[in-house]
């Protein structure tokens, strides 16, 4: 019986972990979050760039106009594509909706749920009114954003089914016969 219950214990358990895996995760910069925040026209879906890597040119963020004609005249610094307005190629391109899950990321840490299009920031500080949540900028380490990830979902779902019949399978295989009620 003991042995039953740990193997009964380890199926469940696999089973709620697996389910975790049923959504992608992407990471997004400061200016990404921007584009999610409230607007005056409601917005269905916005694609914000994911997941970027670093593509070893000189970023041209926060240069003021003098710097960044000086870059511009320099023949070995070029614009990277966030900046020029393009898709970077070194970016996933995630679409955002309500129903994707919003985490922003703090630089102590600490994860704080927002929705998408349902939270406003400013030069000093992020504030969503659905959470009474009030963070200041220069603490936002970016966000996370969760998409649902209908393979993983399906492969979740015949795994844990293939498991249920593989152990029903086993258990008739390996039963002994019986004769019934004498």
């Amino acid at each position: 019986m003991f042995l039953r219950t740990h193997k009964g214990i380890a199926l469940v358990a696999l089973a709620s972990l697996s389910q975790m895996a049923c959504y992608n995760t992407y990471t997004i910069s400061n200016q990404e979050l921007a584009k999610l925040e409230s607007s005056v026209e409601p917005v269905e879906v916005v694609e914000v760039n994911a997941n970027c890597q670093p593509t070893g040119l000189a970023s041209l963020e926060g240069m003021d106009g003098q710097a960044l004609a000086q870059a511009a005249a320099e023949p070995g610094v070029e614009e990277t594509a966030s900046d020029a307005g393009a898709q970077d190629p070194n970016c996933i391109v995630v679409p955002v909706s309500t129903v994707n899950a919003l985490t922003v990321l703090t630089t102590d840490g600490s994860r704080e749920r927002v929705t998408p299009f349902n939270f406003v920031m400013d030069d000093v500080q992020l504030v969503s009114p659905e959470y009474d949540l009030l963070i200041e900028l220069d603490n936002v380490d970016g966000a996370e954003v969760r998409e649902f990830s209908t393979w993983k979902t399906v492969a979740t779902i015949a795994g844990v089914s293939l498991v249920a019949v593989g152990t029903f399978v086993g258990i008739s295989l390996i039963a002994p016969d019986e004769q019934g009620f004498q």
